[in-house]
């Protein structure tokens, strides 16, 4: 979802690779304590960054995630990204 919403979100204002709280909170349909806890793992692996203070938070993707390149990957085949993702089906990109 993250990555959905830093390349693709409905904030256009905003540089890409960065996803806003807002964006992300009402996309996910997670309660907020639920969401930090999820991206506290996501930031302790290093995949993420948060930015900012609240309620301004930016959630930048790490360059080093590879992430955006996975998502232009699944976007170009019609791979859904959750199942490359979530369900660590990297094969589906060869």
């Amino acid at each position: 979802m993250i990555a959905r919403q830093a390349y693709h979100g409905a904030l256009r204002s905003k540089p890409p690779g960065i996803a806003t709280m807002p964006e992300v909170h009402e996309a996910c349909g997670l309660d907020v304590d639920a969401m930090y806890s999820v991206l506290r793992i996501l930031r302790e692996a290093g995949l993420i960054k948060v930015e900012g203070e609240y309620p301004f938070e930016e959630i930048r993707l790490a360059d080093s995630s590879g992430i955006r390149e996975i998502l232009e990957r699944c976007e170009s085949a019609a791979i859904p990204l959750e199942d490359v993702v979530v369900d660590l089906r990297f094969d589906l990109l060869d």
